[in-house]
């Protein structure tokens, strides 16, 4: 523990570098029909311009920097994304050799990830994250000519089947996001291992000072100079602090207006002159170990999963998922779906998404409903593509998802029940909570009958549930039917 007369932590400090596949808000099914490249029509078609303003306001700016303070003997990490790499590699690649020199220099390390910065570690079946984690080591080895061991996990929670599935992949450690959930609720400051793998914990208020409340004019520290913050990490408790920041905080995020690269800047002889030393990501993980932290993936006693998209998954956000994880089997072009599967997408589902070294996300309900709507809306539209050429493209059809304006809607018989069904899988998977009252409702109205006929189009699974009211029964048949609607595609 620091304290008086004891040394201060290091610290230990990582970029994440992406930029993710934003949506194109207007896109409509119409507006693509005849297009071949319906990617183009999927996302933001503007994305080469928008990552030029990107590389000119934060990253070419923030980079030089960094190799000026890496010469100087400043440490750090980075976590650079697989599609930024191939973004830059098309299109500047004097931006990506410029990366190269920050991220293999002796004092820096290259961080793992998955190759589209995505949601698949949320997943039952782990063999899209698996297969990310070894095409992004596959890119680093190629572009960069270094293997990373360190994984950087912090989007969403760390689960034993992660783990293992790290560890069976060549890693060694881990960064994790701090925060709330019992397993989280610890000082950070320390290295810990989780199922044997060596974990980092990220420090979340410190990482916030810098990534949302440094530029806020009502803090009242601001304006928050590099010499005060050094201070604070000087006090905090601790072995070391890990601090992993979105590396568009300097100078697109927060402006460079607000002096955010001065305070980069300064930063290093600030923590010199407490005593600070900078370490890699690696050398932190093979500290001792505190102790082993508990199961960080499993539900806690609120009913919420610990981690930054899991303790704020909402309803929409958890139908995203689940849609995504159905689209796998479906959607035809591998491109498009992994592109669908950034946690950008399921941040922006949510009104208020957690922070922790990334930018605050606060938008009103019809914001989030919005965007949640537009992701349905594309991500129906590629698997209705892709029915087209299945094995069984009825089979496919029935499978897919459909966007909220032809979603099942549960009700009772006063008011809506607060949910919707965007597939046969998800309304199998709602019967198991839907109260009675509900159900007898929508089956008296045969509510499902004609949802299944009409919207999903298999008449002749709505003409097998016709009548039943018994919630087991009833979802015992939609599930095998669903079965043996997969096994037609396989």
């Amino acid at each position: 523990m620091t304290g008086e007369g004891a040394n201060p932590p290091k610290v230990c400090l990582g970029f994440d570098i992406h930029y993710p596949c934003y949506l194109n808000p207007g896109f409509q099914p119409d507006l693509v029909k005849g297009k071949r490249n319906v990617k183009e029509s999927y996302f933001n078609p503007d994305v080469k311009e928008d990552l030029r303003g990107v590389i000119d306001r934060s990253f070419r700016p923030t980079t030089e920097l960094l190799l000026e303070l890496l010469d100087e003997g400043f440490t750090c990490a980075f976590a650079i994304s697989g599609t930024v790499v191939e973004n830059l590699d098309a299109w500047y690649p004097e931006m990506l050799e410029l990366l190269s020199r920050a991220a293999t220099h002796p004092n820096a390390e290259l961080l793992a990830g998955t190759y589209y910065h995505s949601v698949a570690g949320q997943f039952t079946d782990l063999t899209e994250f698996t297969d990310e984690l070894l095409m992004h080591r596959n890119l680093m080895k190629e572009h960069f000519s270094v293997t990373p061991t360190t994984f950087a996990h912090t989007d969403y929670p760390i689960t034993p089947t992660t783990a293992e599935a790290l560890a069976g992949a060549g890693i060694e450690a881990a960064i994790i996001e701090g925060g709330e959930g019992p397993a989280l609720e610890r000082d950070p400051n320390h290295t810990y291992t989780y199922r044997g793998l060596p974990v980092l914990v990220t420090h979340c208020d410190l990482s916030d000072d810098i990534a949302v409340r440094f530029p806020w004019r009502g803090w009242d520290k601001w304006p928050l100079m590099a010499g005060q913050y050094a201070g604070w990490l000087s006090v905090s408790p601790g072995d070391y602090i890990t601090l992993f920041l979105d590396y568009r905080i300097f100078g697109d995020f927060i402006g460079a207006e607000a002096g955010i690269l001065e305070f980069l800047r300064a930063l290093p002889s600030a923590l010199a002159a407490e005593g600070i030393e900078t370490i890699r990501p690696s050398d932190a993980a093979r500290l001792p170990p505190h102790e082993e932290i508990g199961e960080i993936g499993e539900i806690g006693e609120t009913g919420d999963p610990t981690g930054s998209l899991g303790r704020q998954r909402n309803i929409m956000q958890q139908s995203a998922l689940e849609a995504l994880e159905e689209a796998g089997g479906l959607v035809t072009d591998p491109e498009i779906w992994r592109c669908l599967l950034e946690t950008e997408h399921i941040r922006r589902m949510a009104m208020r998404s957690t922070s922790c070294g990334k930018p605050l996300h606060a938008v009103s309900h019809q914001a989030t409903y919005d965007y949640f709507a537009s992701f349905m809306r594309i991500l129906s539209h590629a698997e209705e593509r892709s029915a087209i050429i299945a094995r069984s493209p009825k089979a496919a059809l029935s499978l897919r998802c459909v966007p909220p304006d032809k979603a099942f809607y549960f009700s009772s018989y006063d008011r809506p029940a607060g949910y919707a069904a965007h597939s046969l899988q998800e309304l199998a998977n709602m019967l198991e909570f839907a109260p009675d009252d509900v159900i007898r409702y929508h089956v008296e109205r045969e509510d499902f009958n004609r949802w299944i006929a009409q919207v999903i189009g298999d008449t002749q699974l709505a003409e097998k549930i016709w009548g039943i009211y018994d919630r087991r029964r009833l979802r015992t048949m939609i599930q095998k039917r669903i079965n043996k609607l997969w096994k037609r595609l396989s």
